[in-house]
């Protein structure tokens, strides 16, 4: 199987730098002392009362789940938002496109390339929320959804902060826009979420239709981006 070019080229980069390995030991240490200060708090509650809320347990979880979501949305425009714009600040746009290298390759590529960052951080970190399950309170379906919720964010930021990328010449005014249209975009999904009951959506429905929505626009995100640096000759001679 042929790796992408764009991909191989990113990974070869990463790997070189301190970025990621730094970027991981800050991501999973500021989530142990997360999680290690509540335990403390909950311990040395536990020393003056004599009793052990195993409700404080499930509260760990909710927030260590929180901070990395925060993170995930945070982290993910600084990844993406120069995959595009960089290229033609650096005059390479052009050169990539006059190889034998496809459009979607090379959106394809850069997304692959992102997400390689972000699921190292999801995966890496799974341990520590892991160890909310020791005590009870949560199920491995629901981690294993949660999962599946940092994946599909992975996927749809890293989408938006291409396809931005791919409108701007420079990296900072795709980085502004990319923050504010993953700001609104999920503003969007916790408001459908918290009044779903005035919207008439049955409980059941809301997490696959937002699973469903957020994969839905990432491809057509993709899609965007792709058709955007796609130069005009190309383009012509396919649909001719």
């Amino acid at each position: 199987m042929r790796l992408n070019p764009i991909f191989l080229k990113d990974e070869i980069s990463s790997a070189r730098s301190f970025t990621l390995p730094v970027l991981v030991t800050l991501v999973n240490g500021s989530l142990s002392i997360l999680v290690l200060m509540n335990l403390f708090f909950i311990s040395r509650s536990a020393r003056i009362t004599g009793e052990i809320s195993y409700v404080n347990f499930l509260r760990i979880y909710y927030i260590a789940a929180a901070a990395e979501v925060l993170l995930i949305l945070l982290i993910t425009p600084a990844l993406t938002s120069a995959s595009v714009s960089g290229e033609r600040d650096r005059k390479t746009l052009g050169l990539l496109l006059t190889t034998q290298l496809d459009p979607w390759d090379i959106v394809t590529g850069k997304l692959m390339g992102a997400l390689s960052t972000l699921l190292l951080l999801v995966f890496t970190s799974m341990p520590i929320l892991a160890t909310v399950y020791i005590y009870g309170g949560i199920t491995w379906y629901q981690l294993f959804l949660f999962i599946f919720f940092l994946v599909t964010s992975s996927v749809f930021c890293s989408s938006i902060g291409i396809m931005v990328s791919s409108f701007f010449t420079t990296t900072a005014a795709a980085t502004a826009v990319a923050y504010v249209m993953i700001f609104v975009s999920y503003t969007v999904m916790f408001m459908a979420v918290i009044f779903r009951d005035q919207l008439g959506i049955p409980e059941n429905r809301i997490i696959p239709g937002i699973f469903i929505a957020f994969w839905a626009m990432s491809l057509f995100l993709l899609y965007i981006s792709k058709r955007h640096i796609t130069p005009h000759r190309r383009r012509k001679l396919r649909e001719g």
